[in-house]
């Protein structure tokens, strides 16, 4: 059926594109662009925005034998976010299918978060990072067919 619609979520820990596209492929279409610093701080700089209600967490500091914490703690946050966004498309009808490439870490994170309605419509997940990638080279990487 070509007038169903395909997602398809290039991502790592700090930034993601979504795109559209239908089932033939030919062009994608870029939906939106997500970017979360924090995911890209240094942990002492994290540590440092103890008054930032986005820097760590709310309740308190990480345990200090985790010296990435609170980067883990921001991956999280940028997964979580992701995930909501995929949970509006299935609300909305945006989407049919979704196709993830996501760095093998983050990947796993994202996929432990994704609804079973979400979960429901993955046609392929991909353990790359192509977020670096120029949206025109994507297709030739990222199979959706």
């Amino acid at each position: 059926m070509a007038d169903k619609r395909l997602w398809i979520l290039v991502a790592n820990a700090s930034r993601a594109r979504l795109f559209a596209t239908d089932m033939k492929a030919e062009k994608w279409d870029l939906i939106e662009q997500f970017q979360h610093d924090e995911s890209r701080a240094k942990p002492v700089d994290l540590f440092n925005q103890a008054d930032n209600p986005n820097a760590g967490t709310l309740h308190g500091p990480v345990p200090e034998n985790e010296p990435d914490g609170r980067r883990q703690l921001e991956h999280q946050r940028f997964a979580r976010e992701l995930s909501a966004r995929l949970d509006k498309g299935v609300d909305t009808h945006a989407f049919d299918q979704v196709v993830i490439a996501a760095p093998p870490g983050f990947l796993g994170l994202l996929r432990g978060l994704l609804s079973t309605r979400v979960k429901q419509r993955v046609r392929l997940d991909l353990d790359a990072d192509y977020s670096n990638l120029p949206a025109r080279d994507l297709p030739d990487r990222v199979p959706v067919l």
